[in-house]
């Protein structure tokens, strides 16, 4: 058994959350009306606590956390923080059989994220500075998850989002009738003018109809269409490259390195997509964009606001951070200190770790029925040691 010091993990808590979206999210692939958010607290030797946390889209929540729990947890149980590289690899191991990514990824992210919270908290300082960001600030775009709204609804969201301070916009594509797609960009356009407008079909289209719908957008001048075929179609990805003029951005579905690699290696993305839960956290997220950096792409983080404002201040050139309306903690009304989100620009916080500190009373209306606590002495009684 490992020698204990102050710096090893001696409790991992785990915890269920169902919170419900201020307004229902409706794209082409999914119709969404909670997100559910896994948390994680490590408790080291000395008594200091980190916080993690993972989510998912309203489904699969509970399996994540049971996952955690049940098989990783004990994992971590003994180990030293700073050893945080040898266990990300153990963890990722223990969950490749049943899965590499997916469940797998989202609950090693709770853990990873839970982990360098502590390390920044050991330092005294923000992660973003233990990575390698250096600054304060950064801009967002406004999305939203909005295919179900009319066109005239669609305006009226799109100019709040340019009356708050927004600059660069994206909104969803992928109704039934192509032309109803033609005019909802068209509007959006006419609004916001020149700024950069990116468009998401959420894996909607066949290679085909794709390469069609496509052509049909040119006109407006997108930045990327995002998601345009399903995500696990590398090679359809690549040719639809070659022959559209519109770049692709993916990412978000996609969850370790060597799928990345897929996608950068054949030349089928010029936005590289991941996002920092569905990735297995900040350790692995780091790894991706700067293998997507050796390709010359342009690293542009997927959703999960909080993390990913932390991680793309480490990467010289990353586009703007998604902020998707509604999915945020602070619009979910779950966070001590809300984040300051303000004129397009995002303000990181200055604390020791990653800066996020869940409501618990506010969060707590909405937790799930789940026994939530691992404190075992010899993880080797569970589950040896990840080999």
């Amino acid at each position: 058994m490992a020698v204990l010091t102050p710096f090893s993990i001696a409790e991992v808590t785990v915890e269920v959350f169902r919170v419900p979206l201020v307004r229902p999210w409706v794209s082409a692939a999914h119709a969404i009306t909670h997100h559910e958010h896994i948390l994680i607290d490590i408790t080291l030797e000395n008594g200091m606590t980190g916080t993690g946390w993972s989510s998912t889209m309203g489904v699969g929540g509970v399996a994540v956390a049971t996952l955690a729990r049940s098989y990783l947890a004990p994992m971590c149980i003994g180990k030293n923080v700073f050893d945080h590289e040898a266990l990300w690899l153990s963890l990722w191991k223990r969950c490749h059989q049943p899965g590499s990514g997916g469940l797998g990824a989202l609950a090693v992210a709770g853990i990873d994220l839970a982990i360098w919270d502590l390390r920044g908290k050991l330092a005294g300082l923000p992660v973003r500075r233990l990575i390698g960001g250096g600054v304060d600030e950064l801009p967002v775009y406004a999305s939203a998850v909005n295919l179900h709204l009319s066109e005239h609804e669609l305006i009226e969201q799109t100019r709040a989002f340019l009356d708050a301070g927004n600059q660069l916009f994206k909104i969803k594509v992928g109704r039934d009738d192509p032309h109803e797609d033609v005019s909802r960009v068209a509007a959006v356009r006419k609004v916001i003018g020149n700024r950069p407008l990116m468009l998401d079909s959420n894996q909607r289209f066949k290679p085909g109809e794709a390469l069609r719908r496509i052509a049909m957008y040119e006109p407006f001048d997108p930045v990327w269409i995002e998601e345009p075929m399903i995500s696990e179609d590398a090679d359809s990805h690549a040719r639809l490259a070659r022959q559209c003029k519109i770049p692709i951005a993916l990412g978000e579905e996609v969850s370790t390195r060597y799928d990345f690699w897929r996608y950068v290696s054949s030349g089928a993305v010029s936005y590289l997509q991941p996002n920092v839960l569905k990735v297995g956290g900040i350790t692995e997220w780091l790894k991706i964009a700067h293998l997507g950096m050796t390709a010359n792409l342009t690293i542009a983080p997927h959703g999960a606001l909080e993390a990913s404002a932390i991680v793309a201040t480490a990467i010289p050139g990353c586009y703007a951070v998604e902020n998707i309306d509604g999915g945020a903690f602070t619009d979910q009304g779950i966070l001590e200190e809300p984040l300051k989100v303000q004129g397009g620009r995002i303000h990181l916080s200055d604390k020791p770790g990653l800066g996020i500190t869940f409501d618990r009373k506010a969060i707590g209306a909405y937790r799930a029925d789940f026994d939530t606590t691992v404190n075992l002495v010899d993880p080797g009684s569970f589950y040896n040691n990840g080999r």
